[in-house]
């Protein structure tokens, strides 16, 4: 079973603040629980950027974004760990002057070199699409949800044709999809400061890959191509 260690880093830091405030209330310590905060919430980062890298254990696409995605959250961890405790000064303006602007970039490089054409569109903008409880058609198309909520039951869907391709974008939402065991499932997924999770497979944190493939492609009846892009959100797909 694969180690989580930055969950048992985060587990031992909220021990530590545990700890501490009960030695506080016993008059053993007087140490200021609003200081230790402010020192320590950066290790969070850390924490979960080491747990990104102690997964990257191959040399494939995923686990190369695992180990960037990591590596950054280790970069912010350290330096705003360092700026609290006083080892060098840095300008918190200037840096998140300069890290979302980077972040927008890339949401727009990744949208630009999307080649897929747009058949239809189902929104869910501050609200939800719902196709869970009745028969409904299934084609090509766009799903997209801004701080909304999008649920897709492909059990009760029927298909237009035999492949169908669905680009799934969550911006600050989530988009949850339930696929048949019958059906063929590839996944493609990017994840820009979210989670995907596609049949299992998980990504996230500053910047995630996930690419996944389920079932016979050249025998199966029915076959569906998932590009799943979150920003800020959540995308799931599963049996």
């Amino acid at each position: 079973m694969e180690k989580s260690y930055g969950r048992y880093g985060v587990g031992l830091l909220i021990i530590l603040i545990g700890a501490i405030a009960l030695l506080n209330n016993f008059g053993i310590t007087a140490v200021s629980l609003s200081w230790l905060l402010n020192l320590v919430w950066p290790l969070l980062f850390v924490a979960a950027g080491i747990n990104w890298i102690t997964r990257a254990n191959s040399g494939d696409r995923v686990r190369l974004a695992s180990i960037v995605t990591g590596a950054i959250l280790v970069a912010v961890g350290v330096l705003f760990f360092g700026a609290n405790a006083g080892l060098f000064d840095l300008d918190k303006t200037s840096f998140w002057k300069g890290f979302w602007p980077v972040i927008i970039i890339l949401i727009g490089i990744n949208i630009m070199f999307k080649n897929e054409h747009n058949i239809g569109a189902n929104m869910a903008i501050m609200g939800a699409v719902d196709k869970t409880k009745d028969s409904w058609e299934l084609s090509s198309g766009d799903y997209t949800a801004v701080m909304g909520g999008i649920d897709l039951d492909i059990r009760k869907a029927n298909f237009t044709e035999r492949e169908v391709t669905l680009n799934l974008t969550a911006i600050m939402g989530g988009i949850s999809i339930i696929v048949p065991e019958d059906v063929a499932v590839t996944c493609q997924g990017t994840a820009i400061l979210g989670a995907v999770d596609l049949l299992g497979k998980e990504s996230g944190g500053i910047i995630g890959n996930a690419t996944t493939q389920s079932g016979d492609l050249q025998r199966a009846a029915r076959v569906l191509h998932l590009k799943c892009t979150c920003i800020m959100g959540g995308i799931e797909v599963k049996r």
